[in-house]
């Protein structure tokens, strides 16, 4: 089997971390990918519909049928921390969100028409899509007591459930398939503490 054509990989990545006050600061960090095949691949000459087709995303991991979800075009992730005194204590307050953007190009399961069951490339199987965007918050605060520091934490603070991912288990001897789908864990409170001399 041949190596599946040409691609072509575009991206950037910006980060900052900025102090606003003495007390108070904010990290920031973007990303954008474009990675897709420039050319149509073919195992060999004879074949009518490609493998990959110009266009397709390439895809970064795959699960274990072979799928995988293309690149979000766009991350982004904020940080803004709060340190102040409390009782004689160091203390602070910290909020995070991260958000992963829908992807513009689906990959080559994904490259055909859903209603129809007709695909552009060999790989194309109706039942595949492309997530949607997701968005992920998270709200921290402790304070520190001596060798002690004690934090309260909510993580998935919109207590979202949007789809992260998601596989086809193949059922031996059935004409039928399981979809696993993966998403965020429910909305989570929680205490940590922390010794250290």
């Amino acid at each position: 089997m041949a190596n599946l054509g040409q691609a072509e990989a575009k991206g950037v990545d910006l980060q900052a971390e900025v102090a606003l006050t003495n007390s108070l600061s904010l990290e920031l960090a973007a990303g954008y990918t474009e990675a897709r095949y420039t050319r149509d691949s073919k195992f060999n000459s004879l074949e009518q519909i490609p493998v990959v087709a110009s266009g397709d995303a390439i895809v970064g991991t795959s699960s274990e049928t072979g799928g995988g979800q293309p690149t979000a075009p766009y991350t982004v992730s904020a940080g803004l921390e709060y340190r102040f005194s409390a009782f004689a204590h160091e203390a602070f307050v910290r909020a995070d969100a991260q958000y992963q953007g829908r992807a513009k190009w689906g990959t080559a399961s994904q490259d055909g028409n859903p209603a129809t069951g007709v695909g552009n490339t060999l790989q194309f199987d109706a039942a595949n899509f492309v997530l949607d965007a997701t968005t992920f918050v998270s709200l921290r605060g402790g304070m520190a007591f001596g060798s002690w520091s004690v934090a309260a934490f909510v993580d998935n603070l919109t207590d979202t459930h949007k789809l992260t991912d998601y596989n086809f288990t193949i059922n031996d001897g059935l004409d039928s398939r399981l979809r696993r789908d993966f998403t965020y864990r429910p909305r989570t409170f929680g205490i940590t503490a922390i010794f250290r001399q």
